[in-house]
């Protein structure tokens, strides 16, 4: 994992020099950036308290009972006046009403910069009466003195006019019609210069403004505190701006609520002059009832037919207690006879006449009692006696009896009122439920009378009401530094976006090259050994290995020959062949170098060119030659001296040429005189090179495995493409080629981790 670090680290940093320009690039195009097209704006914020019943905003003042009165009330929800804080239409008002819609502007070094009309010693007032026509730079204006100024503009010939006009004067153009006023004793107007006026587009300055305004509650647990907040390249402006917008809001909702007031005012006139005739009609509705039906009030009308009841009741016991104690006295008298009389009572009846009758008659008993007592009842003075008592008798009994007449017609005439009283008392719950509904129907028109005449004077009173639910409890200011001032920030985004691009190009070149780069390449392909890598020889010499060469292509040799050894692991590896996927890979390069870093260590190699269809092996040394391969498996009188050849600059190496190029290679390589060859090299060299044709192409290659202890098959750096390994894998999986090893030829030094480094002189 770290050798892979290290691999990337080094693949990219071979290219510093990019990562080096394009970063100094985009660090001067971030301070160019900054310098001339950032416009620093600031933060501007302020905070609000509205009176918010239902979250306890505001306070219980006399002022806010005042505006409470009333009988529509305004919502004070606080998400709705966030949202009515924000809303387009009232940003729109207040960018018209601050005259926004007229920017200023000044040459700068590079670029316009704009200006706030509170800096300036003019001010743009546009007629209200008419609308801006069209939008764009009307021209510049210099302030000439305090009475004058110079309008400066550029007709459609792109000629420049040059006017000059009255402060207050109006003009008539194509933008629309307005007039400037100046600011009297602000400003030096001689130091000023040209301002250019531009009408812009209310709309879209009011969109810009309300997407960047921020207003939120201060406490997340609710309260009526908001704080606004946006951002402004001039900080005064948005100063003014949230100041305006609170202004306009305030007004605003006095106006939506005194328009309900107004409408909740005629709505309550209308209703009043309804339930005044309502009312009319109801109370004459209860006077005609009650005299219908005998009434003044039910509830003491019941009570007196009840009492009235009662006291017939009672009167009516009376007289049957008293026709009792007649029945009674009429049967004590019908009982009595002449020798039997005995005193008698009035049974309490209240009859003068009656008692004063009984009382005489009592005494006419008594007085014959005391004549029978005194001498018996032979006195004479009895029968006139008795007489007496018969007559008193039969008065009684007439007495009784017109009594008794009286008292029952009384009896019946009582009872009949009393009938006529319970009558009355039954009657009594109907009338009073009808008057009842009347008196409630009478209440409640006559209570919504009231109610509604104690609204109206609120209603009234709410109108009148001078004061705003909306207190300002911080001002509007801006912060001392801009929000978007940080430089550091830019310059590391540049500094990160240069270093990013060449890596973006080195990433992409690595990723779409499709060819072979370094040793990494390959084992992501093979698991086959890489015998080793060769530098690149950027010399015109084909033997680059002698015994006093010591350059790192040399010393790579020498270093490919120690690997073949070690790899061999002591088994014989007396015959090399040395292939490629294709021609231009350098395996003729590999053969003869090869051959000669073994050569110097004292043993006799044989370099033998088999690549019988372009051979380059004899043309690359320089040599010439009489026979070669071909001509040696054709005519059986060539014998193997006569086609060695001996190579005089590097003792102990030899090379035996392709020969004649014959019309059949395949066929020739099947031959029994190249098994009788190799027998007899194998007798006399202790090492045998073999240089064929490429394995990619054609199967050459593959009629000398059998002679063949290890198989070189050499990768050039940059030029084999991935794809054509492939069939590495194939011959090692087929063991048609055993064992197979890689060679890296070609490579960059600084691209393959290769050091050029060396020890003593480099040529003999």
């Amino acid at each position: 994992m770290e050798k892979d670090i290290i691999k990337i680290l080094t693949n990219y940093l071979r290219y510093w020099y990019l990562f080096l320009i394009c970063a100094t690039i985009c660090v001067a195009l971030a301070f160019l950036y900054l310098r001339y097209k950032v416009t620093p704006v600031y933060y501007v914020s302020g905070k609000i308290l509205l009176n918010d019943k239902e979250n306890g905003g505001g306070d219980a003042s006399g002022l806010e009972s005042l505006n409470n009165l009333g009988l529509i009330k305004m919502s004070r929800n606080i998400q709705d006046e966030i949202g009515v804080l924000r809303s387009y239409d009232l940003m729109e008002t207040t960018i018209e009403e601050l005259g926004l819609s007229v920017g200023y502007f000044i040459e700068g070094r590079f670029n316009e910069v704009e200006i706030y009309e509170k800096s300036i010693p003019f001010k743009v007032v546009i007629n209200d009466s008419v609308p801006i026509l069209q939008y764009g730079t009307l021209g510049s204006i210099l302030v000439i003195d305090e009475f004058s100024y110079e309008l400066q503009t550029i007709d459609s010939d792109e000629n420049i006019k040059k006017e000059t006009y009255n402060f207050g004067e109006e003009l008539v153009t194509d933008f629309g019609q307005f007039h400037l006023v100046l600011n009297e004793g602000m400003y030096d107007l001689k130091s000023q210069s040209p301002v250019i006026v531009r009408f812009r587009n209310v709309k879209a300055i009011a969109s810009n403004y309300n997407n960047g305004l921020q207003v939120y509650p201060v406490y997340e647990n609710g309260g009526g505190l908001l704080q606004l907040g946006l951002t402004d390249a001039i900080p005064q402006r948005g100063v003014d701006l949230i100041n305006k917008l609170i202004n306009v809001y305030a007004r605003k909702s006095a106006e939506h609520k005194n328009t309900l007031a107004k409408s909740t005012l005629k709505l309550i006139d209308e209703r009043l002059e309804l339930l005044t005739t309502d009312l009319d009609i109801a109370e004459k509705g209860v006077e005609n009832y009650k005299q219908r039906n005998d009434l003044t009030n039910v509830s003491s009308d019941a009570a007196r037919f009840i009492q009235m009841a009662d006291e017939a009741d009672r009167e009516l016991v009376t007289l049957r207690t008293e026709i009792n104690a007649l029945n009674s006295l009429e049967s004590s008298l019908s009982q009595s006879s002449a020798g039997s009389f005995s005193p008698i009572s009035s049974f309490n009846i209240q009859n003068s006449i009656l008692t004063s009758s009984i009382i005489s008659y009592n005494e006419i008993i008594q007085k014959r009692r005391n004549l029978v007592s005194a001498s018996g009842t032979g006195n004479p003075m009895l029968p006139e006696i008795d007489r007496q008592l018969s007559d008193a008798k039969n008065i009684i009994l007439g007495n009784v009896r017109s009594i008794k007449l009286e008292l029952t017609r009384s009896q019946r005439d009582i009872i009949n009122k009393s009938a006529q009283y319970r009558s009355k008392i039954s009657t009594v719950p109907t009338a009073e439920r009808a008057l009842l509904e009347i008196n409630r129907d009478q209440g409640l028109k006559q209570n919504l009378y009231l109610f509604l005449l104690q609204k109206r004077e609120e209603e009234a009173l709410s109108i009148s009401v001078p004061f705003s639910d909306t207190r300002i409890i911080e001002a509007p200011r801006s912060g001392s530094f801009p929000t978007n001032g940080g430089k550091m920030p830019v310059y590391l985004g540049a500094l990160l976006f240069g270093m990013f691009i060449p890596f973006v190009w080195v990433f992409a070149k690595d990723k779409l090259n499709t060819k072979i780069l370094d040793k990494g390449d390959i084992e992501e392909i093979t698991d086959n050994p890489i015998l080793g890598t060769i530098a690149s020889n950027k010399g015109k010499e084909v033997v680059v290995v002698s015994e006093n060469n010591i350059t790192p292509v040399a010393e790579l040799f020498r270093l490919m020959r120690h690997n073949l050894k070690f790899l061999s692991q002591g088994k014989s590896n007396q015959v090399v062949m040395v292939t490629s996927a294709k021609q231009g890979e350098g395996k003729t390069f590999v053969s003869i170098n090869l051959g000669a870093s073994l050569a110097i260590t004292g043993k006799k190699v044989v370099v033998l060119g088999f690549d019988l269809r372009v051979p380059k092996l004899m043309k690359d040394l320089g040599l010439t030659y009489d026979y070669g391969l071909s001509d040696f498996i054709v005519d059986t009188k060539i014998k193997v001296d006569d086609i060695i050849m001996p190579y005089n600059k590097v003792n102990n190496l030899f090379f035996i040429g392709s020969g004649a190029i014959p019309p059949n290679p395949g066929e020739l390589l099947l031959s029994e005189r190249v098994e009788e060859l190799i027998k007899e090299l194998k007798k006399v060299y202790d090492y045998i090179i073999i240089d064929t044709p490429p394995i990619g192409k054609v199967a050459d290659a593959y009629s000398l495995s059998r002679f063949v202890d290890s198989t070189l098959f050499v990768v050039r750096y940059d030029y084999t493409k991935k794809e054509e390994l492939n069939i590495i894998n194939e011959i090692s999986k087929s063991n048609k080629l055993n064992p197979l090893m890689i060679v890296l030829n070609d490579a960059k030094m600084d691209k393959s981790g290769i050091y050029s480094y060396g020890y003593g002189p480099k040529k003999a």
